[in-house]
Parts: C-alpha cells; structure tokens; sequence
C-alpha cells in the first residue's frame, strides 16, 4: 500500500491522501476505470485551478485515491499539459505538522515550491518539486490524519537514483523503478498502464 512514514520522526503512520493523473478527458479516463468495478466519483469544476475533477476510490473507507484532473483553462495545469503531455502530476500528502515536516526534508533534494509562499497561507498546503523529478508533492496539514487502506497500492515509474532517494525522504517507498519506459498503477489486484488510462 503506498504510505508515507518517514524515519525518525514523532508523527505516527500517515498514508496517502491521493495520487494525481493529468488527463485530456477525465470522464474518458473514469469509464476505463469504471470497466474495474472501482468506485467512481462525481465529475466537478474547479474554477481556481481550471479544472474538471473526478476522485476514484472509496473515500469513506480508504486513502490513496486516485484524482482525475482535466485542464479547462489556461493555468497551471494547462501548462503542465502542454509542457509534459497527460500523466502522473503529484501525490498529496497529509501531515499533522506542516512546519516541521518542511524542516525535517532539509537536505532531502525537495525544493519548496514558489506557489507555496501563498498556499501555506491560505490553505496549509505546501508543494514541494525538483527540476527533472517527474512529479510534484502535496503537503497539507490536517487537524486529523486517518489511517486507512489505499485505494492505489503501487506505482512503478521511470525513476532515477536520486528520485527514488528523494521518495524515500518523505517515507514514500511503493513508488517503484520501472525497467521500460513505461509507468504502471497497481489497485486490488490490477496492474494498468498509465498511457492506456488516457
């Protein structure tokens, strides 16, 4: 199951709160997943962000969801379309103690992302990133972090030496090296190929 628990720290075992794929069409996207019998959530605008929305998974009962997120207007993930094509986007993580997870990844590789200047302000949520990384990391701190199953169990990536090492810092040890180029999502069972999800 993907979680994250990071080493020597106070904070108790913490999973996912989800894993994000940009996609071109997420009503296309959750009628593939539909054919699984995943539990499929409502389609919703966003429009701050720009965009359509669709959780997969069983949010009651399990973490680790997987978010749908369709551009609808120029914005950040717009440009991240146009500039990276769809894929996986980021994981999100919830934390009790944003200020001190922050501290504790000092010298992990992560950078804090500018945008987060704002959003820590105003919503608790920090984003971290790496030029070449291939994904961003949501931290948002809750006042309740639940330990519950998750809904995605495994990723296997294109990954580096130094990208696994940076998931290891943030406790995250499911995310796997794939030895193609290709990238693969793992629910109850079932492996899918990323690129046949879009």
């Amino acid at each position: 199951m993907l979680k994250h628990n990071m080493k020597n720290q106070p904070r108790a075992y913490q999973p996912l709160n989800h894993v994000a794929l940009l996609v071109p069409s997420v009503k296309k996207t959750a009628s593939v997943l539909e054919r699984h019998r995943f539990s499929i959530g409502p389609a919703e605008e966003w429009e701050g962000e720009g965009t359509m929305e669709i959780y997969v998974g069983d949010g009651d009962s399990q973490s680790a969801l997987l978010l749908l997120m369709q551009p609808l207007k120029e914005g950040p993930y717009a440009r991240a379309m146009q500039k990276r094509g769809p894929g996986l986007h980021h994981f999100a993580i919830d934390v009790m103690n944003l200020e001190s997870f922050i501290d504790e990844l000092s010298g992990s590789g992560w950078y804090l992302h500018p945008r987060s200047l704002w959003t820590i302000k105003n919503s608790q949520t920090a984003y971290l990133a790496r030029p070449g990384t291939p994904m961003l990391m949501e931290v948002k701190q809750r006042e309740e972090v639940k330990n519950k199953p998750g809904f995605v169990q495994k990723i296997e990536m294109p990954l580096t030496n130094r990208d696994v090492g940076m998931l290891e810092a943030l406790g995250i040890s499911d995310v796997i090296p794939s030895p193609s180029e290709n990238s693969w999502i793992y629910f109850n069972g079932v492996r899918l190929n990323i690129k046949e999800l879009y």
